[in-house]
């Protein structure tokens, strides 16, 4: 539930404040460790998981290296790109429309020997001597999928985190990230490249940590240069925490919002629920103008208790989630600006009003009149 008052970047704010509804918004996913792999899934589970995927056009976003993804570049100018290339035919088979994360480094980049690979290292950084090395192979990237449009720098800060100082490396991150940005840029200027991939860590009140904003600010002050901002957010505290994240970064940075990652805590651990919060969060970064927004993971997993698109097929057959016909239609519609954001707040109902039919969302564990407990319905 939405708590009377937010606590957000400092500033009290109203929860039933709205500004004007934006609802030309892109969804999309973000493809993870499992997503429909050949040799993991039948042909029948891959049939039925794609034929979701590919319901409506979305973004669908693959990192370069891990989350499925082999290592790019084992060795200094060694390529492999079999396993990021049958991700991106994947998104290519299902009409998606394709992201790449430019993450994450080759072990030889971080201190590791040529030639090896240590996946317990992944999320390190590379050493700031090769951070050449990584734009390099980032601009590698681009050339050779020229159908990538949309390109983000790097994933949560991964690495960057300075210990002696108990905050983020803002300076060594910024000068990793122009140095990426630098190097796309020069082999495909039609590339839009944002950052910094940050997460909008909160305390208990709702408080975005200081740290946070202090790595934002240095980033927004000292890019060479971004397309959109992206950010990232997890909060038991209401969803109210993504239209505030949304409205703050637009208004320091005039770039457009998009939500890497977004994860709301549903009232109780049920796909429904899930379903639900998932729904409630799209419409709060919609009503504050956010220009995207990717779902972790679109296959469900006993390990990952968020909302997915198809359920997990390593226990039983591939079918659709509690989400899926949700976010599929809105797809579509919010890309197009097709659908007004209505809501009931005495009975916590939420609507999406479209050309064709009306998606009703209970945000409510009670029921209402016409509906269940965080019943998902079409009218």
């Amino acid at each position: 539930m939405v708590a009377a008052l937010l606590i957000v970047i400092g500033v009290w704010l109203p929860s039933g404040a709205r500004e004007p509804v934006g609802t030309t918004m892109m969804l999309g996913v973000t493809h993870a460790q499992y997503s429909l792999d050949p040799g993991l899934v039948s042909a029948n589970q891959r049939a039925e998981g794609e034929r979701i995927l590919g319901a409506a056009p979305m973004l669908q976003n693959q990192h370069i290296m891990g989350w499925g993804a082999l290592n790019p570049e084992p060795a200094p100018g060694t390529y492999d790109w079999s396993t990021l290339d049958a991700r991106m035919e994947l998104i290519s088979r299902t009409g998606g429309v394709p992201v790449i994360t430019l993450c994450c480094a080759p072990d030889w980049m971080k201190g590791g020997e040529p030639g090896t690979t240590d996946w317990d290292r992944l999320t390190d950084a590379p050493r700031p001597e090769h951070y050449g090395d990584f734009a390099a192979l980032a601009a590698e990237v681009a050339r050779r999928y020229p159908q990538v449009r949309y390109f983000q720098v790097w994933n949560e800060l991964k690495g960057f985190w300075d210990t002696e100082n108990n905050t983020w490396d803002a300076e060594g991150f910024t000068d990793f990230y122009n140095q990426v940005y630098d190097a796309v840029k020069r082999v495909r200027p039609d590339a839009e490249i944002g950052g910094p991939y940050v997460v909008f860590t909160t305390d208990d009140s709702g408080r975005v940590d200081p740290r946070v904003l202090r790595l934002f600010r240095y980033w927004n002050e000292h890019k060479h240069g971004a397309d959109f901002a992206a950010v990232d957010a997890s909060t038991s505290a209401g969803t109210g925490l993504y239209a505030d994240v949304t409205r703050w970064v637009h208004e320091e940075t005039g770039l457009a919002v998009w939500w890497s990652e977004f994860y709301p805590k549903p009232v109780v651990e049920t796909d429904q629920a899930r379903a639900a919060a998932t729904l409630d969060a799209v419409a709060r970064a919609a009503e504050a103008g956010a220009s995207a927004m990717l779902l972790w993971q679109p296959q469900a997993s006993a390990d990952l208790p968020y909302a997915a698109l198809w359920s997990d097929p390593f226990a039983g057959p591939v079918r659709p989630t509690s989400l899926t016909e949700a976010w599929t239609w809105l797809a579509g519609r919010l890309r197009t600006g097709s659908v007004r954001i209505e809501r009931d707040v005495p009975a916590n109902i939420l609507r999406f009003i479209g050309p064709d039919r009306t998606l009703t969302v209970n945000l409510s564990a009670a029921s209402s009149p016409a509906l269940a407990p965080f019943a998902i319905s079409f009218g």
